[in-house]
């Protein structure tokens, strides 16, 4: 199995790297649309990517499908001021982008958005003085915090069941036996983001080599605690309100159908139960 994955410290990828429990070569990517691109060119069979980049893959022909969630709400907004700002963001048509977008155009906020393709840099333009703001995941958000940033949108401000993440697949990829397999590992993960963030903070800590110490990393965990598999149609429902979004954005002409973008008939066996994300 080949798996695509992100920094982003609260995606489970990190914890069944560092637990050692799933068979699979791991590739990091800079962004989610260069792990669509990724799945384009056959190189990866299951990736942690935002649902944007997906649907902008789907409406191209990629032969991709959401199989299950990971965690909402994973936006927020912060910097030294909003209007008149330069604001970094991860590449365009990523969540974090098409949020900032349709938010600065409802609130009327003139911002020059700058596109990153790889999100790390974000933080370091910030430090640098080169941007005002910066938009993106709770990682970068409790970064900036460090070096002068005010919240001006909290996660569950902005779009609220906003699919942060999903775990995406290449439709001719897997047998379901796998699938099964990495699945029931992912809502483990999930549940210890959860339960036991006090140990996982100081277990991600180590496993990032304690270039972030675990004091940070368990507030960057508990911005939006809101980690769980399943696709409860509260996740599906804002993923195509998002989707109307995007194609006001210009970003797709395609719509495709929420069948096209999700199949949740492995998750639904798995995890019958009411969803955690709330």
């Amino acid at each position: 199995m080949r798996i695509g994955f992100l920094s982003t410290a609260y995606h489970t990828s990190h914890l069944l790297r560092h637990y050692k429990v799933i068979e699979a070569e791991w590739k990091l990517f800079g962004t989610g649309v260069d792990i669509i691109n990724a799945f384009e060119k056959k190189e990866i069979d299951l990736a942690y990517v935002g649902l944007t980049p997906t649907i902008l893959g789907i409406s191209r022909g990629v032969n991709v499908v959401c199989i299950a969630g990971g965690h909402v709400e994973g936006t927020a907004i912060a910097g030294r001021k909003l209007e008149g700002a330069k604001i970094g963001v991860p590449s365009k048509g990523s969540i974090h982008d098409v949020i900032l977008r349709a938010t600065l155009e409802k609130e009327n906020v003139e911002a020059e958005v700058v596109n990153y393709p790889w999100a790390d840099m974000i933080l370091e333009d910030f430090v640098d003085g080169k941007l005002d703001a910066v938009c993106g995941t709770p990682n970068l958000i409790v970064l900036a915090k460090k070096y002068g940033a005010k919240i001006f949108y909290y996660p569950n401000e902005l779009f609220p069941f906003n699919p942060s993440y999903g775990i995406v697949v290449r439709k001719d990829a897997l047998e379901k036996r796998k699938l099964v397999d990495f699945l029931i590992k992912h809502e483990w993960a999930c549940n210890l983001l959860r339960e036991a963030r006090d140990m996982v903070s100081r277990d991600l800590s180590e496993y990032f080599k304690n270039l972030i110490d675990p004091k940070t990393m368990e507030e960057i965990l508990s911005l939006s605690p809101k980690y769980c598999s399943s696709l409860p149609k509260e996740y599906v429902n804002c993923t195509m309100k998002l989707l109307k979004v995007m194609k006001k954005l210009g970003y797709t002409e395609k719509m495709p159908k929420k069948e096209e973008i999700f199949d949740t008939e492995l998750i639904e066996k798995l995890h019958p139960q009411k969803h955690h994300y709330s």
